[in-house]
Protein backbone atom coordinates (compact mmCIF):
# COMPACT_ATOMS: atom_id res chain seq x y z
CA UNK A 1 0.00 0.00 0.00
CA UNK A 2 2.78 2.50 0.96
CA UNK A 3 4.34 1.80 -2.62
CA UNK A 4 1.16 2.37 -4.27
CA UNK A 5 0.56 5.63 -2.54
CA UNK A 6 4.33 6.82 -2.69
CA UNK A 7 4.64 6.23 -6.83
CA UNK A 8 2.06 8.49 -7.89
CA UNK A 9 3.73 11.29 -5.76
CA UNK A 10 7.03 10.10 -7.09
CA UNK A 11 5.90 10.37 -10.34
CA UNK A 12 4.29 13.87 -9.85
CA UNK A 13 7.01 15.03 -8.05
CA UNK A 14 9.44 14.04 -10.91
CA UNK A 15 7.50 15.63 -13.53
CA UNK A 16 6.54 18.77 -11.62
CA UNK A 17 10.27 19.15 -11.18
CA UNK A 18 11.14 19.10 -14.73
CA UNK A 19 8.08 21.56 -15.57
CA UNK A 20 9.66 23.58 -13.10
CA UNK A 21 12.71 23.72 -15.44
CA UNK A 22 11.20 24.04 -18.56
CA UNK A 23 9.11 27.05 -16.99
CA UNK A 24 12.30 28.68 -15.76
CA UNK A 25 13.94 27.78 -18.76
CA UNK A 26 11.23 29.62 -21.14
CA UNK A 27 11.59 32.66 -18.63
CA UNK A 28 14.84 32.72 -18.73
CA UNK A 29 14.54 32.49 -22.16
CA UNK A 30 12.37 35.77 -22.51
CA UNK A 31 14.68 37.47 -20.61
CA UNK A 32 17.45 37.18 -22.48
CA UNK A 33 15.30 38.55 -25.58
CA UNK A 34 14.48 41.27 -23.93
CA UNK A 35 17.66 42.36 -22.49
CA UNK A 36 18.92 41.75 -25.96
CA UNK A 37 16.29 43.95 -27.50
CA UNK A 38 18.02 46.63 -24.50
CA UNK A 39 21.42 46.14 -26.07
CA UNK A 40 20.12 46.78 -29.77
CA UNK A 41 18.10 49.78 -28.17
CA UNK A 42 21.21 51.28 -26.66
CA UNK A 43 23.23 50.69 -30.08
CA UNK A 44 20.63 52.31 -32.26
CA UNK A 45 20.42 55.49 -29.83
CA UNK A 46 24.04 56.01 -30.35
CA UNK A 47 23.78 55.39 -33.91
CA UNK A 48 20.75 57.38 -34.27
CA UNK A 49 23.08 60.23 -32.43
CA UNK A 50 25.91 60.16 -34.93
CA UNK A 51 23.82 60.13 -37.79
CA UNK A 52 22.28 63.20 -36.76
CA UNK A 53 25.68 64.88 -36.35
CA UNK A 54 27.04 63.12 -40.27
CA UNK A 55 23.65 64.72 -41.59
CA UNK A 56 24.39 68.33 -40.08
CA UNK A 57 27.78 68.43 -40.97
CA UNK A 58 27.31 67.28 -44.33
CA UNK A 59 24.43 70.14 -44.66
CA UNK A 60 27.26 72.80 -42.97
CA UNK A 61 29.66 70.77 -46.19
CA UNK A 62 27.50 71.66 -48.81
CA UNK A 63 26.64 75.24 -47.24
CA UNK A 64 29.95 76.33 -45.68
CA UNK A 65 28.94 79.83 -45.09
CA UNK A 66 26.32 78.83 -42.39
CA UNK A 67 28.32 79.12 -39.71
CA UNK A 68 25.31 79.08 -37.20
CA UNK A 69 24.91 75.30 -38.06
CA UNK A 70 28.13 74.04 -37.06
CA UNK A 71 27.87 76.27 -34.01
CA UNK A 72 24.98 75.22 -32.87
CA UNK A 73 25.92 71.54 -33.65
CA UNK A 74 29.33 71.86 -31.27
CA UNK A 75 27.26 73.71 -28.63
CA UNK A 76 24.37 70.96 -28.41
CA UNK A 77 26.75 68.46 -28.35
CA UNK A 78 29.72 69.35 -25.70
CA UNK A 79 31.22 65.85 -26.43
CA UNK A 80 32.69 67.10 -29.16
CA UNK A 81 36.48 68.25 -29.21
CA UNK A 82 37.68 68.80 -32.56
CA UNK A 83 36.20 67.93 -35.95
CA UNK A 84 38.61 67.74 -39.09
CA UNK A 85 38.21 67.62 -42.27
CA UNK A 86 39.68 65.39 -45.39
CA UNK A 87 39.36 66.25 -48.62
CA UNK A 88 39.16 64.38 -51.68
CA UNK A 89 42.25 66.15 -52.74
CA UNK A 90 44.32 64.94 -49.84
CA UNK A 91 44.22 68.02 -47.99
CA UNK A 92 43.33 68.36 -44.42
CA UNK A 93 41.45 71.25 -42.34
CA UNK A 94 40.34 71.90 -39.17
CA UNK A 95 36.36 72.42 -39.07
CA UNK A 96 36.04 72.80 -35.14
CA UNK A 97 38.29 72.95 -32.30
CA UNK A 98 41.45 74.40 -30.73
CA UNK A 99 44.90 74.67 -33.23
CA UNK A 100 46.12 71.43 -34.74
CA UNK A 101 49.47 70.51 -33.44
CA UNK A 102 51.83 71.21 -36.50
CA UNK A 103 52.01 67.33 -37.10
CA UNK A 104 48.37 66.03 -36.76
CA UNK A 105 47.45 66.35 -40.59
CA UNK A 106 50.09 63.97 -41.17
CA UNK A 107 48.83 61.71 -38.13
CA UNK A 108 45.59 61.89 -40.19
CA UNK A 109 46.87 61.22 -43.27
CA UNK A 110 48.01 57.90 -41.60
CA UNK A 111 45.16 57.18 -39.94
CA UNK A 112 43.70 57.39 -43.22
CA UNK A 113 46.06 54.97 -44.64
CA UNK A 114 46.06 52.40 -41.91
CA UNK A 115 42.16 51.85 -42.42
CA UNK A 116 41.69 52.75 -46.58
CA UNK A 117 40.43 49.46 -47.11
CA UNK A 118 37.08 50.54 -44.49
CA UNK A 119 37.49 54.07 -45.87
CA UNK A 120 37.24 52.59 -49.50
CA UNK A 121 33.76 50.42 -48.24
CA UNK A 122 32.33 53.49 -46.60
CA UNK A 123 32.53 55.41 -49.38
CA UNK A 124 30.75 52.33 -51.22
CA UNK A 125 27.82 51.86 -48.60
CA UNK A 126 27.60 56.51 -49.09
CA UNK A 127 27.43 55.81 -53.09
CA UNK A 128 24.59 52.79 -52.57
CA UNK A 129 22.36 55.26 -50.33
CA UNK A 130 23.49 53.85 -47.19
CA UNK A 131 26.29 56.01 -44.90
CA UNK A 132 27.63 54.10 -42.17
CA UNK A 133 30.37 55.25 -39.57
CA UNK A 134 33.09 53.56 -37.83
CA UNK A 135 35.39 54.58 -34.56
CA UNK A 136 39.09 54.75 -34.50
CA UNK A 137 41.49 55.04 -32.13
CA UNK A 138 42.45 58.92 -32.32
CA UNK A 139 44.96 60.79 -30.63
CA UNK A 140 46.25 60.79 -27.20
CA UNK A 141 44.28 57.97 -26.19
CA UNK A 142 41.32 60.13 -28.14
CA UNK A 143 38.67 58.19 -30.40
CA UNK A 144 37.33 59.46 -33.75
CA UNK A 145 33.90 58.99 -35.74
CA UNK A 146 35.10 58.56 -39.42
CA UNK A 147 32.13 59.26 -41.83
CA UNK A 148 31.51 60.05 -45.33
CA UNK A 149 29.74 63.44 -46.66
CA UNK A 150 29.97 65.19 -50.30
CA UNK A 151 30.12 68.25 -50.80
CA UNK A 152 28.79 70.72 -53.20
CA UNK A 153 30.95 69.45 -55.99
CA UNK A 154 29.57 65.84 -55.13
CA UNK A 155 32.89 64.91 -53.95
CA UNK A 156 32.97 62.46 -51.31
CA UNK A 157 35.41 63.41 -48.14
CA UNK A 158 35.91 62.05 -44.78
CA UNK A 159 35.15 63.83 -41.52
CA UNK A 160 37.17 63.10 -38.28
CA UNK A 161 34.96 63.98 -35.21
CA UNK A 162 37.49 63.59 -32.34
CA UNK A 163 35.06 62.95 -29.31
CA UNK A 164 35.60 63.07 -25.57
CA UNK A 165 33.97 59.12 -25.19
CA UNK A 166 33.11 59.47 -20.96
CA UNK A 167 31.33 62.73 -21.60
CA UNK A 168 29.43 61.13 -25.00
CA UNK A 169 28.71 58.56 -23.06
CA UNK A 170 27.52 60.72 -19.89
CA UNK A 171 25.66 63.43 -21.82
CA UNK A 172 24.17 61.27 -25.03
CA UNK A 173 24.00 57.82 -23.47
CA UNK A 174 23.52 58.42 -19.99
CA UNK A 175 19.36 59.44 -20.06
CA UNK A 176 18.68 56.86 -22.35
CA UNK A 177 19.82 54.18 -20.36
CA UNK A 178 17.99 55.73 -17.00
CA UNK A 179 15.01 55.68 -19.24
CA UNK A 180 15.05 52.05 -20.14
CA UNK A 181 16.65 50.81 -16.30
CA UNK A 182 14.09 52.54 -14.61
CA UNK A 183 13.11 50.50 -11.49
CA UNK A 184 13.54 47.57 -12.89
CA UNK A 185 16.77 46.99 -14.87
CA UNK A 186 20.84 47.56 -13.69
CA UNK A 187 22.43 49.11 -16.94
CA UNK A 188 26.52 49.83 -17.23
CA UNK A 189 29.15 50.59 -19.39
CA UNK A 190 32.22 48.93 -18.65
CA UNK A 191 35.33 49.65 -20.67
CA UNK A 192 36.81 45.60 -20.79
CA UNK A 193 40.37 46.88 -21.59
CA UNK A 194 40.72 48.53 -18.31
CA UNK A 195 37.77 47.02 -16.89
CA UNK A 196 36.69 50.57 -15.37
CA UNK A 197 33.18 51.04 -15.27
CA UNK A 198 32.56 54.27 -16.88
CA UNK A 199 28.73 55.13 -16.77
CA UNK A 200 25.88 53.00 -14.93
CA UNK A 201 22.16 53.36 -14.34
CA UNK A 202 22.97 53.45 -10.66
CA UNK A 203 24.43 56.45 -8.54
CA UNK A 204 27.65 55.51 -7.24
CA UNK A 205 28.00 51.66 -8.41
CA UNK A 206 30.24 49.10 -8.17
CA UNK A 207 31.10 47.16 -11.22
CA UNK A 208 28.77 43.56 -11.08
CA UNK A 209 30.66 40.59 -10.94
CA UNK A 210 28.06 38.67 -13.71
CA UNK A 211 25.43 40.48 -15.65
CA UNK A 212 22.53 38.83 -17.02
CA UNK A 213 23.04 39.63 -20.57
CA UNK A 214 25.81 41.53 -22.33
CA UNK A 215 26.61 43.15 -25.67
CA UNK A 216 29.19 45.28 -27.44
CA UNK A 217 28.82 49.00 -28.39
CA UNK A 218 28.52 48.55 -32.56
CA UNK A 219 30.72 52.28 -32.88
CA UNK A 220 33.20 51.12 -29.59
CA UNK A 221 33.91 47.59 -29.46
CA UNK A 222 36.08 47.89 -26.64
CA UNK A 223 32.80 48.81 -24.86
CA UNK A 224 30.61 46.40 -23.21
CA UNK A 225 26.83 47.11 -22.21
CA UNK A 226 26.27 44.94 -19.22
CA UNK A 227 22.36 44.25 -17.66
CA UNK A 228 21.17 42.57 -14.87
CA UNK A 229 17.97 42.90 -12.43
CA UNK A 230 18.34 45.33 -9.38
CA UNK A 231 18.24 43.56 -6.79
CA UNK A 232 19.28 39.83 -7.85
CA UNK A 233 20.58 37.84 -11.31
CA UNK A 234 17.91 35.86 -13.51
CA UNK A 235 20.25 32.62 -12.47
CA UNK A 236 19.34 33.98 -8.69
CA UNK A 237 15.37 34.29 -9.57
CA UNK A 238 15.76 30.99 -11.49
CA UNK A 239 17.37 29.15 -8.62
CA UNK A 240 14.87 30.74 -6.24
CA UNK A 241 12.08 29.57 -7.94
CA UNK A 242 13.13 26.08 -8.15
CA UNK A 243 14.45 25.75 -4.53
CA UNK A 244 11.11 27.49 -3.65
CA UNK A 245 9.31 24.72 -5.66
CA UNK A 246 11.51 21.67 -4.40
CA UNK A 247 11.07 22.86 -0.68
CA UNK A 248 7.24 22.75 -1.58
CA UNK A 249 7.35 19.48 -3.14
CA UNK A 250 9.52 18.37 -0.13
CA UNK A 251 7.12 19.38 2.25
CA UNK A 252 4.55 17.54 0.23
CA UNK A 253 6.32 14.18 0.37
CA UNK A 254 6.78 14.43 4.12
CA UNK A 255 3.64 15.25 4.83
CA UNK A 256 2.62 12.34 2.56
CA UNK A 257 5.16 10.12 4.52
CA UNK A 258 3.84 11.40 7.71
CA UNK A 259 0.70 10.15 6.67
CA UNK A 260 2.08 7.29 5.45
CA UNK A 261 3.86 6.79 8.75
CA UNK A 262 0.79 7.36 10.90
CA UNK A 263 -1.43 5.02 8.80
CA UNK A 264 1.17 2.64 9.13
CA UNK A 265 1.07 2.60 12.73
CA UNK A 266 -2.89 3.00 12.85
CA UNK A 267 -2.85 -0.15 10.79
CA UNK A 268 -0.22 -2.11 13.16
CA UNK A 269 -2.16 -1.06 16.54
CA UNK A 270 -5.76 -2.45 14.73
CA UNK A 271 -3.59 -5.44 14.17
CA UNK A 272 -2.21 -5.59 17.52
CA UNK A 273 -5.48 -4.77 18.97
CA UNK A 274 -7.26 -7.86 16.58
CA UNK A 275 -4.59 -9.98 18.07
CA UNK A 276 -5.14 -8.73 22.02
CA UNK A 277 -9.12 -9.10 20.90
CA UNK A 278 -8.29 -12.66 19.96
CA UNK A 279 -5.96 -13.74 23.02
CA UNK A 280 -8.73 -11.88 25.59
CA UNK A 281 -11.19 -14.20 24.00
CA UNK A 282 -9.37 -16.89 24.49
CA UNK A 283 -8.34 -16.16 27.82
CA UNK A 284 -12.26 -15.09 28.93
CA UNK A 285 -13.16 -18.31 27.62
CA UNK A 286 -10.74 -19.92 29.36
CA UNK A 287 -11.60 -18.25 32.58
CA UNK A 288 -15.37 -18.76 32.21
CA UNK A 289 -15.00 -22.53 31.13
CA UNK A 290 -12.54 -22.97 34.26
CA UNK A 291 -15.26 -22.19 36.53
CA UNK A 292 -18.30 -23.42 34.78
CA UNK A 293 -16.74 -27.03 34.33
CA UNK A 294 -15.77 -27.03 38.68
CA UNK A 295 -19.55 -25.72 39.54
CA UNK A 296 -21.16 -28.23 36.72
CA UNK A 297 -19.18 -31.19 38.58
CA UNK A 298 -19.98 -30.22 41.85
CA UNK A 299 -23.42 -30.15 41.59
CA UNK A 300 -23.57 -33.41 39.70
CA UNK A 301 -21.74 -35.09 42.47
CA UNK A 302 -23.99 -33.74 44.61
CA UNK A 303 -27.20 -34.63 43.01
CA UNK A 304 -25.91 -38.19 42.58
CA UNK A 305 -25.95 -38.24 46.01
CA UNK A 306 -22.28 -39.78 46.34
CA UNK A 307 -21.29 -37.42 49.45
CA UNK A 308 -22.11 -39.16 52.42
CA UNK A 309 -20.49 -36.38 55.39
CA UNK A 310 -22.01 -33.03 55.95
CA UNK A 311 -18.81 -31.61 56.21
CA UNK A 312 -17.96 -32.96 52.30
CA UNK A 313 -21.53 -31.81 51.64
CA UNK A 314 -20.30 -28.21 52.92
CA UNK A 315 -16.71 -27.93 51.14
CA UNK A 316 -18.68 -28.72 48.01
CA UNK A 317 -21.04 -25.67 48.37
CA UNK A 318 -18.12 -23.53 49.48
CA UNK A 319 -16.46 -24.01 46.05
CA UNK A 320 -19.54 -23.97 44.07
CA UNK A 321 -19.67 -20.72 45.73
CA UNK A 322 -16.53 -19.34 45.57
CA UNK A 323 -16.31 -20.20 41.67
CA UNK A 324 -19.59 -18.56 41.00
CA UNK A 325 -18.65 -15.31 42.56
CA UNK A 326 -15.26 -15.84 40.61
CA UNK A 327 -17.62 -15.68 37.45
CA UNK A 328 -19.80 -13.05 38.71
CA UNK A 329 -16.85 -10.88 38.90
CA UNK A 330 -15.41 -11.49 35.48
CA UNK A 331 -18.71 -10.82 33.93
CA UNK A 332 -18.92 -7.52 35.71
CA UNK A 333 -15.66 -6.66 35.41
CA UNK A 334 -16.59 -6.89 31.74
CA UNK A 335 -19.74 -5.12 31.57
CA UNK A 336 -17.90 -2.29 33.50
CA UNK A 337 -15.75 -1.45 31.05
CA UNK A 338 -17.92 -1.64 28.26
CA UNK A 339 -20.33 0.65 30.35
CA UNK A 340 -17.24 2.75 31.26
CA UNK A 341 -15.80 3.24 27.57
CA UNK A 342 -19.07 4.09 25.83
CA UNK A 343 -19.79 6.77 28.49
CA UNK A 344 -22.90 4.69 29.83
CA UNK A 345 -21.44 4.42 33.14
CA UNK A 346 -23.49 7.19 35.40
CA UNK A 347 -21.41 8.01 38.60
CA UNK A 348 -22.86 9.15 42.16
CA UNK A 349 -20.99 12.08 42.99
CA UNK A 350 -20.47 13.24 46.35
CA UNK A 351 -17.76 14.57 48.87
CA UNK A 352 -15.80 11.50 50.02
CA UNK A 353 -12.76 11.07 52.07
CA UNK A 354 -10.20 9.05 50.43
CA UNK A 355 -8.38 7.54 53.76
CA UNK A 356 -12.07 6.56 54.81
CA UNK A 357 -12.71 4.62 51.04
CA UNK A 358 -9.34 2.91 51.31
CA UNK A 359 -9.68 1.90 54.95
CA UNK A 360 -13.01 -0.17 53.53
CA UNK A 361 -11.62 -1.45 51.29
CA UNK A 362 -9.14 -3.13 53.38
CA UNK A 363 -11.86 -4.25 56.18
CA UNK A 364 -13.42 -5.91 53.44
CA UNK A 365 -10.61 -7.63 51.08
CA UNK A 366 -8.81 -8.33 54.31
CA UNK A 367 -9.63 -11.74 54.80
CA UNK A 368 -8.77 -12.37 51.31
CA UNK A 369 -5.75 -10.91 51.72
CA UNK A 370 -4.97 -13.09 54.33
CA UNK A 371 -5.63 -16.53 52.68
CA UNK A 372 -3.34 -15.61 50.36
CA UNK A 373 -0.49 -14.96 52.42
CA UNK A 374 0.17 -11.15 52.05
CA UNK A 375 1.30 -8.49 54.89
CA UNK A 376 -1.11 -5.57 54.03
CA UNK A 377 0.34 -2.16 55.15
CA UNK A 378 -1.70 1.23 55.41
CA UNK A 379 -0.33 4.71 55.87
CA UNK A 380 -3.04 7.18 56.03
CA UNK A 381 -2.31 10.76 55.68
CA UNK A 382 -3.79 12.94 58.40
CA UNK A 383 -6.35 15.79 57.62
CA UNK A 384 -6.43 14.68 53.76
CA UNK A 385 -8.54 16.98 51.57
CA UNK A 386 -11.85 15.86 50.77
CA UNK A 387 -12.58 14.60 47.35
CA UNK A 388 -16.08 14.54 45.04
CA UNK A 389 -16.22 10.80 43.77
CA UNK A 390 -17.98 7.67 43.45
CA UNK A 391 -16.97 5.90 46.55
CA UNK A 392 -17.96 2.15 45.07
CA UNK A 393 -16.06 3.51 41.47
CA UNK A 394 -13.22 4.68 43.92
CA UNK A 395 -13.32 1.44 45.55
CA UNK A 396 -13.48 -1.07 42.40
CA UNK A 397 -10.32 0.90 41.12
CA UNK A 398 -8.42 0.41 44.55
CA UNK A 399 -9.48 -3.19 44.01
CA UNK A 400 -8.21 -3.99 40.68
CA UNK A 401 -4.92 -2.64 41.79
CA UNK A 402 -5.24 -4.78 44.48
CA UNK A 403 -5.93 -7.66 42.42
CA UNK A 404 -3.21 -6.85 40.36
CA UNK A 405 -0.33 -6.69 43.37
CA UNK A 406 -1.82 -10.27 44.38
CA UNK A 407 -1.77 -11.69 40.88
CA UNK A 408 1.87 -10.86 40.25
CA UNK A 409 3.83 -10.73 43.51
CA UNK A 410 5.91 -14.10 43.94
CA UNK A 411 8.56 -14.57 47.18
CA UNK A 412 7.58 -11.41 48.45
CA UNK A 413 4.06 -10.73 49.24
CA UNK A 414 3.77 -7.55 50.54
CA UNK A 415 1.41 -4.41 49.94
CA UNK A 416 2.51 -1.05 50.95
CA UNK A 417 -0.80 1.45 50.58
CA UNK A 418 0.01 5.13 51.38
CA UNK A 419 -2.69 8.32 51.06
CA UNK A 420 -1.26 11.66 50.91
CA UNK A 421 -1.53 15.23 49.39
CA UNK A 422 0.46 16.67 46.47
CA UNK A 423 -0.45 20.05 45.15
CA UNK A 424 -4.10 20.46 44.39
CA UNK A 425 -4.89 16.94 44.30
CA UNK A 426 -5.23 13.61 46.95
CA UNK A 427 -3.59 10.61 45.99
CA UNK A 428 -3.94 6.98 46.96
CA UNK A 429 -0.86 4.87 46.06
CA UNK A 430 -0.65 1.07 45.99
CA UNK A 431 3.00 -0.43 46.28
CA UNK A 432 3.77 -4.23 45.49
CA UNK A 433 7.15 -6.25 45.38
CA UNK A 434 5.94 -8.08 42.40
CA UNK A 435 8.40 -8.30 38.93
CA UNK A 436 7.78 -4.82 37.84
CA UNK A 437 7.26 -3.68 34.21
CA UNK A 438 9.73 -2.28 31.65
CA UNK A 439 9.38 1.66 31.06
CA UNK A 440 8.87 0.60 27.32
CA UNK A 441 5.88 -1.37 28.17
CA UNK A 442 4.21 1.23 31.71
CA UNK A 443 2.37 3.10 28.91
CA UNK A 444 0.84 -0.32 26.92
CA UNK A 445 -0.41 -1.56 30.51
CA UNK A 446 -3.26 0.91 30.52
CA UNK A 447 -4.79 -0.17 27.31
CA UNK A 448 -7.87 -2.18 27.01
CA UNK A 449 -6.67 -5.86 26.85
CA UNK A 450 -3.09 -5.65 27.00
CA UNK A 451 -1.51 -8.32 29.13
CA UNK A 452 2.13 -8.61 30.14
CA UNK A 453 3.59 -11.84 28.43
CA UNK A 454 7.20 -11.77 29.60
CA UNK A 455 8.46 -15.03 30.66
CA UNK A 456 5.90 -17.66 32.32
CA UNK A 457 3.95 -15.10 33.13
CA UNK A 458 1.05 -15.75 30.74
CA UNK A 459 0.77 -18.75 31.70
CA UNK A 460 1.06 -18.42 35.82
CA UNK A 461 -1.76 -15.04 35.82
CA UNK A 462 -4.70 -15.39 34.40
CA UNK A 463 -6.78 -12.31 33.21
CA UNK A 464 -9.04 -10.62 31.08
CA UNK A 465 -6.55 -7.65 30.28
CA UNK A 466 -9.04 -4.63 31.79
CA UNK A 467 -8.10 -4.29 34.94
CA UNK A 468 -6.04 -1.10 34.54
CA UNK A 469 -7.83 -0.02 31.66
CA UNK A 470 -11.23 -0.30 33.90
CA UNK A 471 -8.85 2.00 36.36
CA UNK A 472 -8.12 4.58 34.15
CA UNK A 473 -11.22 4.75 33.10
CA UNK A 474 -12.65 5.71 36.21
CA UNK A 475 -9.73 8.29 37.23
CA UNK A 476 -10.17 9.59 33.81
CA UNK A 477 -14.41 10.43 34.85
CA UNK A 478 -13.23 11.96 37.65
CA UNK A 479 -11.10 14.35 36.15
CA UNK A 480 -7.52 13.02 37.85
CA UNK A 481 -4.40 10.93 36.75
CA UNK A 482 -2.88 7.64 37.11
CA UNK A 483 1.26 7.48 37.69
CA UNK A 484 3.12 4.14 37.50
CA UNK A 485 6.70 4.34 38.91
CA UNK A 486 8.14 0.75 38.58
CA UNK A 487 11.63 -1.06 37.64
CA UNK A 488 11.88 -4.57 36.64
CA UNK A 489 12.80 -6.76 39.72
CA UNK A 490 11.64 -3.79 42.09
CA UNK A 491 7.67 -4.32 41.83
CA UNK A 492 5.55 -1.61 41.00
CA UNK A 493 4.24 1.47 42.49
CA UNK A 494 0.50 2.61 41.12
CA UNK A 495 -0.76 5.88 42.70
CA UNK A 496 -4.05 7.51 41.50
CA UNK A 497 -4.60 11.66 41.83
CA UNK A 498 -8.38 12.91 42.32
CA UNK A 499 -8.56 16.98 42.30
CA UNK A 500 -8.87 18.45 45.97
CA UNK A 501 -12.88 19.55 47.18
CA UNK A 502 -12.07 23.26 48.08
CA UNK A 503 -14.56 24.83 50.56
CA UNK A 504 -15.33 28.66 50.70
CA UNK A 505 -13.03 28.84 53.88
CA UNK A 506 -10.10 27.08 51.48
CA UNK A 507 -10.75 29.83 48.80
CA UNK A 508 -10.78 32.56 51.26
CA UNK A 509 -7.30 31.75 53.22
CA UNK A 510 -5.88 31.38 49.38
CA UNK A 511 -5.36 27.58 50.52
CA UNK A 512 -5.25 26.80 46.68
Amino acid sequence: MTVLLLFPVVIATIYEYVKINENEELISTVYKEQLETIVSSINSYTLDISDTWSTRLELWLKYPTDSNRLKKMVAENQSIKEIYLAKANKTYSLVYGRSPHPDLFSKLDSILNKYSKEIEQLKTYYQNGYRKLISVPGLDDETLLLFIAEDRDEKLNVFFVNIDLLAFFRNQVSPRIQSIAQEHFRIDLVDTTTNILLISSEPNASPMEQYDQKGSMWFFPTIKIGIGLKNQSIADMANRRIREGLRLMALVLLVIFIGIWFLFLSVKREIELARIKSEFISNVSHEIRTPLALISMYIETLEMGRIKTIEKVNEYYRIIGKETQRLTGMVNKILNFSRLESGRQKFDFDTCNLNIITQKVLDTYQFHLKNKGFDVKYFPADRLKPIRCDREAIADALINLIDNAIKYSRDIKKIEITTGTRKNYTFVEVKDHGPGIPKKKQKLVFDKFYRITTGHLAHEVKGTGLGLAIVNEIVKAHKGKVTLTSKPGEGCTFRLYFPILFTDKDLSNNNI
